[in-house]
């Protein structure tokens, strides 16, 4: 899984320097673990879904920066959004908690979920992201989200979030 995101980034031209650390399972756990990102923002990610379950949305933003699920609701134009379960994560991303990121599209290309990328990513230097496993980090520009995602065809959208 995790050498897939490397080999994805060699082809794409992308450069990237690769930081391992004790396992993370959630934004809560980096207060317990002190991790050197070498100036780049942490991002964190939330797999949430409509009410109904059909639409899921995968939302990446700065770690330190809360979700506006609301505002999210209404740029969308959909009803109200929920936290979809760890099994949904599973299914839709092919990953188990922790380990979601934008880059989960490597191991899930036929994903249907759409991702959502807080546009405040865009000003920042360097952004550090899961490579499928939640005991490395990956560091590198937050343009290159867009050749990732390209690469796949994804549906995603810069957004306030």
């Amino acid at each position: 899984m995790e050498q897939k995101v490397y080999d994805l980034f060699d082809k794409l031209d992308i450069k990237y320097e690769i930081i391992k650390h004790p396992p993370v399972f959630g934004a809560s756990d980096r207060e317990n673990i002190i991790i050197d990102f070498k100036g780049a923002t942490c991002c964190k990610n939330l797999l949430v879904k409509d009410k109904a379950g059909k639409n899921f949305f995968l939302i990446s933003l700065p770690i330190d920066k809360k979700a506006n699920l609301k505002l999210i609701q209404a740029s969308l134009g959909c009803g109200r959004l929920e936290f979809a379960s760890e099994t949904e994560l599973e299914e839709n991303l092919g990953i188990k908690k922790g380990n979601a990121s934008v880059l989960n599209i490597i191991e899930k290309e036929d994903t249907k979920v759409k991702f959502i990328i807080d546009k405040e990513i865009l000003d920042i230097d360097s952004v550090c992201f899961h490579p499928n496993v939640n005991t490395a980090s990956i560091k590198f520009s937050p343009l290159d989200i867009k050749k990732v995602l390209d690469n796949f065809n994804a549906n995603y959208v810069f957004m306030e979030v």
